[in-house]
């Protein structure tokens, strides 16, 4: 994906979101930041040692993250997530994340992940290796604290590096999301067009003071259920 490529794709995908916020959320399209600098994006590789996804890289370019809503504020938020954040937003939460990563050799493991899923007690939806703290994920937004959306740079196989992958740390659930930032914000966008022609029809509940609900993307029905990669995956209990 090229520079200006990229730039286009993102700013035709974020006109799409924002067309469908005016006609469902308007209230929340103040919330949308203004562009962040080049050389801030450029500080946030450097800082988390990474490369960001180039259309990652041209979102910033559009809308630097997102502000945060307040219930009564009359401006809700445009994501379904408390907020998107912003450059330096991105360099705090993920130094957080991989703060809390803790390699654990018996259960880091895909033959565990395989008899947790069998279990019920891990939801995987996608090829995304649930690993709490893992270097390779870049943090690009939460819900109180709990959900997250994550850049997923290192995925399991069959992943794309760059995909979105939605964390609820709490219920041990990790869906991806999308292949791709530019692919998010179109299904997103999609969405959005959807719940404006038929609310019934589409998978986002909106609440009208703080925004979508961020339930939006979550797979239901996983309990059981392995991604293709790990389908022919020997389980291993950890306990025995």
């Amino acid at each position: 994906m090229t520079g200006i490529g990229a730039y286009e794709r993102v700013r035709e995908a974020w006109t799409r979101v924002e067309g469908g916020l005016g006609r469902v959320l308007p209230a929340s399209l103040p919330q949308l930041a203004a562009p962040a600098e080049l050389p801030a994006i450029d500080a946030v590789e450097v800082a988390l040692a990474v490369s960001l996804p180039e259309d990652f890289r041209a979102s910033l370019r559009i809308h630097d993250g997102t502000g945060w809503p307040h219930s009564g504020s009359g401006q809700p938020s445009p994501v379904p997530l408390d907020y998107l954040y912003d450059t330096k937003q991105i360099v705090e939460t993920t130094r957080m994340w991989r703060d809390g990563y803790h390699p654990e050799p018996d259960w880091d493991d895909p033959q565990v992940w395989a008899h947790l899923v069998d279990k019920g007690t891990l939801l995987l939806n996608g090829p995304v290796r649930p690993i709490v703290g893992a270097p390779g994920a870049v943090v690009v937004g939460d819900m109180n604290g709990d959900v997250h959306w994550l850049l997923d740079l290192d995925p399991a196989p069959g992943g794309t590096p760059g995909q979105v992958v939605r964390v609820d740390i709490e219920c041990a659930s990790w869906d991806v999301l999308a292949p791709s930032w530019t692919e998010l914000l179109v299904r997103y966008a999609e969405d959005l067009e959807l719940f404006a022609a038929d609310p019934d029809s589409s998978t986002l509940t909106i609440d009208q003071d703080l925004g979508p609900e961020c339930e939006w993307g979550v797979s239901l029905d996983l309990g059981g259920t392995r991604p293709a990669w790990l389908r022919d995956v020997q389980a291993r209990d950890p306990h025995q």
